[in-house]
């Protein structure tokens, strides 16, 4: 059973103080991976990929708070699944960094293969339960990062084969993916009106 509380819109007062709050926590969380990583001498790559881990486990831990404080903000049945998808796709983004200092790499990538299994499924659930409105935003954000990424990709790829830039692996693009795909789906979930 729902309270009335839970269907209440926050005031414009309570929305302000959450994003100073959130984006004191996300600057300190940024400013102490900085200097971890700048002391370590980590790769650029590596950093984005941490980053991009970061903020989806953040994201999962934040809707799991909403899951619980307003579950009437979450279409029937998404929440979980949604929580679920950020927080293996963030799991994931750890593992070849972190995991190969306990683990085999090849246990490692079989575990990553078995993660990104389960979260196909998540994904496809989702999709299935989400309302029109989720269902929506999640094209609206593949989209979106296609063709970012597409006019991105081909911008670079011209600009690598006339010696204008080095290449990147396939690490690095694959953190800057991630990136861009958060980025498009905070747009489209705007365009809509979720916040």
């Amino acid at each position: 059973m729902m309270s009335k509380s839970e269907d209440r819109p926050q005031s414009l007062a309570t929305k302000i103080g959450m994003a100073i709050v959130l984006g004191g926590v996300g600057a300190l969380a940024g400013y102490g991976m900085a200097k971890t990583f700048e002391s370590q001498g980590a790769p650029w790559p590596d950093v984005l990929a941490t980053a991009m881990a970061v903020a989806l486990i953040a994201i999962g831990l934040m809707s799991l708070v909403v899951l619980f404080t307003r579950p009437s903000t979450i279409p029937k049945g998404c929440g979980v699944l949604q929580i679920s998808v950020f927080l293996l796709a963030g799991v994931m983004f750890l593992m070849p960094m972190y995991a190969p200092a306990s683990v085999a790499p090849n246990l490692v990538f079989g575990g990553i293969v078995a993660l990104l299994a389960i979260q196909t499924v998540a994904n496809v659930m989702l999709w299935r339960r989400a309302d029109e409105m989720l269902r929506q935003v999640m094209a609206d954000t593949s989209a979106i990062a296609f063709w970012a990424l597409q006019t991105a990709l081909f911008l670079y790829a011209a600009a690598e084969r006339l010696g204008l830039v080095e290449s990147i692996s396939a690490w690095a693009m694959m953190g800057i993916l991630m990136a861009v795909y958060l980025l498009a789906s905070i747009v489209a979930s705007a365009r809509r009106g979720i916040s």
